[in-house]
């Protein structure tokens, strides 16, 4: 008896084909639950997926003349091609080409990716170590962290970053560059570099240094706490949880920027469990395909949240998990979008062990919002529509710092300004500088405050966004 593997896959590799993340049925940490009318990972009895050639040709619906023409195909190249092919290579091959073409998720997996995507099931997003400036029309690696993957392939400050996945830099922003530089964690891109007086190395480089930093925040003076997420990863529910709470209780938070420009997703569970600190009740997310069980991801706890209005900045780059929290915001009124229309990745892959340790991933379903919008290929439209600069958010890399307000983010605040009462009096008196929050430095709040603001500030209001 062989299990089919089911996995809910939704991240995106931005122009390099990568999945970054999954997530099975919500964990009993997730405040949330699925509701579906079958189970999603079913038993499989292996005799029974072993199709015989000769059912095949007794089906009417199989295509006799296109078999014929493959037979042809294969016969040809076989005896023909330039070097000897073996037959499990050319029906590897065939297998390849049938799912790869039907989207770009669906792929067939030998036994050596078929491992190496099990391993790393968990999802965090990763990087290689490298960042990259531009330097008269090309892009030149500006930083490699010590002992990461770059540098232990000797990579070195001043190299000549040419292609990324054999896609030539020449054409791509920075963004675009840091997008595909990053990925599963495990998972690994191929990067040529070049060298004065060396010749063009192409290198495959792992990803193996998790995301630093994938939540930080500040608190303004004017009580609006602007929170950027960089991945949705295991802990990133905790960590939001953990930045909100102590804010709220003590009365500072008038109104909340999620930031999720840039965010290529990460485990849905993850963007679910956030989503349901907003919400009430209600979906949150929902998924259907043509031959799998409708599913509902279900806002279930008390909304720990209830009376804070919320803006949610996206981007081009906003994709998947960033995409699910941001639509099931807008589809409950809870939140108003502002940004660029988002990237549109929302399909689910499943997985299918197969003979020889190799698997089929193909894509069964597609998410879709509280109202039933489709997310895949359209994206989320924001309510107010911010031009696209392609400047995308400028940070300092070096450090754990936010940036400088950038233009976005600061329509999105007076945006967010324009639709609360006016302030009384200041709800933190001396919070001008970021307060930064992260894995290692969770409890970073020192700075929040000082001794004039023992007084407990005016209780907030109540604001229905228009």
């Amino acid at each position: 008896m062989r299990w089919a593997v089911a996995v809910l896959w939704v991240g995106v590799g931005f122009n390099s084909g990568l999945v970054y993340a999954q997530s099975a049925q919500p964990s009993k940490a997730v405040k949330a639950t699925e509701i579906q009318t079958a189970p999603l990972a079913e038993p499989v009895d292996a005799d029974s997926e072993a199709v015989d050639a000769a059912s095949l040709l007794e089906h009417d619906s199989v295509p006799i003349e296109s078999l014929r023409v493959f037979a042809s195909v294969y016969e040809r190249v076989r005896q023909n091609f330039v070097e000897p092919v073996s037959d499990e290579q050319l029906f590897d091959n065939a297998m390849g080409g049938l799912l790869s073409r039907l989207d770009p998720y669906s792929e067939f997996l030998d036994p050596q990716s078929y491992t190496r995507l099990l391993a790393f099931t968990e999802g965090d997003i990763a990087h290689t170590g490298l960042q990259v400036k531009s330097v008269t029309d090309t892009w030149q690696i500006s930083q490699v962290t010590i002992n990461s993957p770059a540098a232990q392939a000797d990579i070195q400050v001043g190299d000549t970053l040419l292609r990324i996945d054999g896609k030539s830099t020449r054409t791509l922003s920075q963004q675009d560059i840091e997008q595909m530089l990053r990925g599963t964690i495990g998972s690994s891109v191929r990067l040529t570099i070049g060298r004065p007086s060396v010749r063009n190395r192409e290198l495959s480089i792992r990803r193996i240094a998790p995301e630093a930093h994938a939540v930080r925040y500040t608190v303004r003076s004017d009580g609006i706490v602007v929170l950027s997420m960089r991945a949705f990863q295991a802990h990133t529910g905790q960590q939001v949880l953990d930045v909100l709470e102590p804010l709220y209780q003590q009365g500072a938070i008038r109104g909340l920027v999620l930031d999720v420009r840039d965010n290529p997703g990460g485990l849905l569970s993850s963007a679910v469990e956030i989503a349901d600190y907003f919400l009430g009740g209600g979906v949150i997310v929902s998924t259907k395909g043509r031959g799998e069980p409708e599913q509902r991801y279900q806002a279930i706890s008390e909304q720990r949240f209830a009376d804070i209005p919320i803006m949610v900045l996206i981007n081009r780059y906003s994709a998947s998990a960033a995409e699910v929290l941001a639509g099931a915001l807008q589809d409950h009124g809870r939140a108003k979008i502002v940004g660029q229309t988002s990237y549109g990745k929302g399909s689910v892959q499943k997985l299918w062990p197969i003979e020889g340790g190799r698997a089929i991933k193909l894509t069964v379903s597609r998410y879709y919002t509280p109202k039933g919008r489709m997310i895949e290929g359209l994206g989320i439209v924001p309510d107010v529509v911010l031009p696209d600069t392609g400047r995308g958010v400028i940070r300092d890399k070096a450090t754990t710092e936010l940036p400088a307000i950038d233009e976005d983010l600061m329509q999105t605040i007076d945006l967010l300004l324009a639709r609360l009462p006016p302030l009384v009096s200041p709800v933190l008196t001396s919070a001008t500088t970021p307060v930064v929050t992260s894995d290692a430095a969770a409890d970073s709040t020192s700075d929040t405050t000082s001794d004039a603001t023992s007084e407990k500030p005016p209780a907030q209001t109540m604001v229905d966004l228009p």
